[in-house]
């Protein structure tokens, strides 16, 4: 007989809760985390005239620094720590709520039903999800399961997480344990759902965390290198990674290494044989190691996985789900995927029909020639503007130069101020971190992403910047990875070289 685990501060079984729109005798704890103990438990509802009993899941606010005295159901804390005690709480009841908002417009999240206040705590009350989470799932499949059937998965938890990302939350523990199947009614297929939010953070739309709980709490295999140092900014490629990881278990049936660990060839050697290269590829990349190499958005990471295998659109609630079919690969007209994810692909078509690419390739080839006259314009503009400049001071000011460290800095300010490209290439070029950000900027404005994206990152990853200057390179480095996804520049397309050459001459042919 298997030993039943033993939860000491969790309430009673038999424990009558009383709350805002029932009253829930509890049955069964299912499990206690960090910041809180969940039960299952049975109330007593009205279905029209008849009263029926039925099951909930219930969430209760409880961090492992809190106790219950014997014979007592009132959560209890150090007087200490009372003041964090309380906003902790606030956040919790404002994470339900918030939830019981959310999950009213995707069929993927758990369910809230109402939040209310008890024994000196909270609790929210859930669905309860009878059908097993995926790693359950995989073992009784007697290891990893197919393409396809990884794919039917991923695609509607996608639509979930995306949908919270949406409302500026991140899940920050996406794994098997916390995506939970919801057995159908009337024999339909399954619904997978997310689970767990216990440690997710709501964030303003400046990116600033709206919870004032640390965000500490990581799972090995499925948190990236990054989490470990805790979460101050909105960064959706979080999530992505911990999604990613879990496509990686789905597939292997084995947890995946610390992200420690890991790297692209390690990843793409252990799923050899499971799927196709597309989906190796676009998994590897989504667990890379920095996080400016993996998709920016859900959507983005989804549109890497739609050549692997086509899709066909299912109803499932209230949502439209799509799930792989049994067909040809999905078409593709010269590089570009016919069936990229827009926002909010779960209510939306794949196709982008040839018109609207051939269109595209117009508006690309207008591009290159607006870029390149506009280069030629501000050469000379850069030109002249760099004479003046050294006509009236005599040099550069460089930090090299004669005018010393105040003159450097104050050059250095003229160079950003007056966005003097050609000083702030020379500035940059010498390390001097102030200088990146500009210089980055610059780029993306001549439309020379690549470089951009080398300058960005140096100024993500100064020490000498302050934390709303790197926020700023974040924001700036999300830009450039949607504009280089936009515009296909990644080295993998074969024919870039072909659109720059018919650029060019197109820019020849107006000069002549």
């Amino acid at each position: 007989m298997a030993e039943v685990k033993k939860y000491e501060q969790a309430l009673p079984v038999g424990f009558r809760l009383t709350g805002g729109s029932h009253v829930y005798t509890i049955e069964q704890v299912l499990g206690q985390g960090g910041f809180g103990i969940t039960y299952k438990v049975k109330a007593r509802i009205k279905a029209g005239n008849i009263t029926v009993t039925t099951h909930f899941a219930v969430k209760e606010f409880f961090p492992s620094s809190c106790w219950r005295n014997e014979g007592s159901t009132d959560m209890l804390y150090s007087p200490t720590t009372r003041e964090e005690m309380q906003a902790c709480l606030k956040d919790f009841i404002a994470e339900g709520q918030r939830l019981q908002r959310i999950c009213s417009v995707n069929n993927n999240i758990v369910s809230v039903n109402e939040v209310f206040e008890a024994n000196n705590t909270a609790y929210f009350v859930m669905e309860y999800l009878s059908g097993g989470d995926l790693r359950k799932m995989v073992k009784n499949n007697g290891g990893g399961v197919g393409e396809a059937t990884m794919l039917s998965i991923l695609t509607p938890i996608a639509g979930a997480i995306q949908c919270l990302h949406d409302n500026h939350m991140l899940h920050l523990d996406i794994k098997p344990e916390n995506i939970v199947m919801r057995q159908s009614d009337d024999g339909g297929p399954d619904v997978p759902v997310l689970i767990d939010f216990g440690i997710s953070v709501h964030f303003t739309n400046d990116g600033t965390p709206t919870t004032t709980r640390p965000s500490k709490g990581v799972t090995q295999g499925y948190s990236p290198v990054e989490q470990f140092a805790g979460v101050s900014h909105f960064e959706p490629r979080l999530d992505i990674y911990a999604l990613s990881a879990t496509c990686f278990f789905l597939l292997t049936g084995r947890d995946p290494k610390s992200a420690f660990e890991l790297n692209a060839a390690t990843i793409a050697a252990a799923l050899n044989g499971t799927a196709s290269p597309q989906t190796v590829n676009n998994i590897a990349r989504g667990m890379s190691k920095e996080f400016t190499q993996r998709p920016a958005t859900v959507t983005q990471f989804m549109n890497g996985f739609m050549a692997a295998a086509p899709v066909q659109q299912v109803s499932a609630g209230n949502d439209t789900v799509r799930r792989p079919a049994a067909a040809a690969p999905a078409p593709s007209v010269g590089n570009y995927d016919t069936r990229r994810i827009p926002n909010g692909y779960a209510q939306q078509g794949y196709n982008n029909p040839p018109q609207a690419f051939q269109q595209k390739q117009k508006n690309k080839s207008k591009r290159g020639l607006i870029i390149a006259l506009s280069a030629l314009a501000t050469i000379l503009v850069l030109g002249l503007a760099a004479w003046g400049f050294l006509a009236l001071t005599g040099s550069h000011g460089g930090k090299s130069g004669k005018g010393g460290k105040k003159n450097s800095q104050e050059s250095l300010q003229y160079a950003i101020d007056n966005d003097d490209f050609d000083l702030l290439l020379e500035y940059a070029e010498m390390d001097s971190a102030r200088a990146f950000y500009p210089l980055a900027v610059l780029y993306e404005d001549k439309g020379d992403y690549d470089d951009a994206m080398t300058w960005a990152k140096k100024a993500l990853y100064s020490d000498e910047l302050s934390d709303s200057e790197q926020r700023k390179a974040n924001r700036l480095v999300e830009r450039l990875d949607k504009a280089l996804e936009e515009e296909n520049y990644y080295s993998s397309i074969p024919d870039e070289e072909e659109y720059y050459g018919e650029a060019v001459d197109s820019a020849v042919a107006v000069a002549e």
